[in-house]
């Protein structure tokens, strides 16, 4: 715990934050970092958009203030969310903080929180979170929005925050690299018993760079493997699969205890993913005991592979059935995986250490301001 004249007063804007896992990795990075920062002693704020009903406008959520901030149908999807009474609350308040950290820049509440800054000439710093390139989605939608807005957003930035070093080279300027930290989802039951077929376990949605349409050639590959899939996976995506009836699952979006209990009773998860900046899913199964094959070429294979585990090329299905399999035959090896991995993560992987850097980051920063 810091000394009451070392606590920073912080600003924390993210349009995806707990409870709302659906939306994908965010959520769940930007609320384990700002618990981190409040353990430490630091007074933290989110700003957040309200994605559903049932969740308060404003909480104190383990030492966190959170204020959720309501918009349009999509309120926090690219370009268009525009979170009502957010301008006024930063005219008000955004000089009460020390520092702001932005998550993302391609929406309405980061564009907002960005004008709110140049007008105060406050400090505050940009974490793209894997968001900068454009996976092959409304690229001339992104394209034009950046010539716009974003561009100008991501230079105007007092530092650049990557979570690799893969991302870092994706940016237009120097970044500095801060990893996520890795929790554990929840308590996973224990391992299932051997099986003849092998339990695989795809755990993401169906953007292109998630590749999990490549899961179809693979189960035609292993014809002796049958899937679980968790996430929000729409219905023509689902359609892909109709030739496998029997042989795959679809679970939905899991969280908690949930989750780990689906990564536990896998025997290997398959993270096919490309363009990845770090990849939280195949640590938090390896947390639960169970190993992954994961797609290289990017954040998320550097940090696997750098923790101890499987990374096979991209896009390379026939790799990727071949380490499967050879997993699924060599237990030990799948074991000897995952508990690298998880010893990895415990030791360089920790939120703590993540709230430590970004801590630095954000003096030197209000220092310079």
């Amino acid at each position: 715990m810091l000394a009451a004249a070392d606590t920073m007063r912080i600003l924390h804007v993210t349009p995806f934050y707990e409870p709302f896992w659906a939306y994908g990795g965010m959520a769940r990075s930007s609320a384990s970092l700002c618990r981190a920062l409040a353990a430490r002693g630091h007074q933290v704020t989110v700003v957040t958009a309200l994605l559903g009903e049932g969740v308060p406008r404003e909480a104190e959520e383990e030492n966190v203030r959170v204020l959720r901030f309501p918009g349009p149908a999509l309120p926090a999807r690219f370009l268009f969310p525009l979170a009502r009474g957010l301008r006024r609350f930063l005219g008000a308040e955004l000089k009460s903080f020390d520092v702001m950290h932005l998550q993302g820049h391609r929406n309405g509440l980061a564009v907002t929180a960005w004008k709110a800054a140049t007008a105060a000439r406050a400090p505050w710093l940009l974490q793209t979170a894997g968001t900068f390139p454009h996976h092959g989605q409304r690229a001339m939608a992104k394209s034009l929005f950046d010539r716009v807005v974003g561009n100008r957003l991501v230079r105007d930035a007092g530092a650049l925050v990557a979570v690799s070093a893969s991302e870092a080279r994706d940016l237009p300027r120097p970044a500095q690299v801060i990893p996520n930290g890795v929790d554990a989802c929840g308590s996973p039951s224990s391992k299932l018993p051997p099986s003849n077929r092998i339990r695989l376990l795809f755990v993401g949605n169906d953007r292109p760079q998630k590749r999990g349409h490549l899961l179809v050639e693979l189960l035609a590959r292993l014809p002796e493997a049958d899937v679980e899939l968790v996430g929000p996976l729409g219905p023509s995506f689902q359609r892909l699969f109709a030739a496998m009836k029997g042989r795959v699952a679809f679970r939905g979006v899991l969280s908690g205890d949930d989750l780990a209990r689906a990564y536990a009773s896998a025997d290997i998860l398959v993270h096919p993913a490309v363009g990845e900046a770090f990849g939280l899913v195949p640590f938090e199964a390896a947390l639960a005991g169970t190993a992954a094959v994961v797609a290289g070429g990017h954040g998320c294979g550097e940090w696997y592979g750098r923790a101890g585990g499987c990374v096979v090329p991209p896009d390379d299905v026939s790799a990727l059935a071949d380490a499967t399999r050879s997993r699924f035959r060599d237990r030990g090896l799948a074991e000897q995986e995952a508990r690298s991995v998880a010893d990895f993560a415990r030791m360089h992987l920790t939120w703590s250490a993540a709230a430590q850097a970004f801590e630095s980051a954000y003096r030197e920063l209000a220092g310079r301001a």
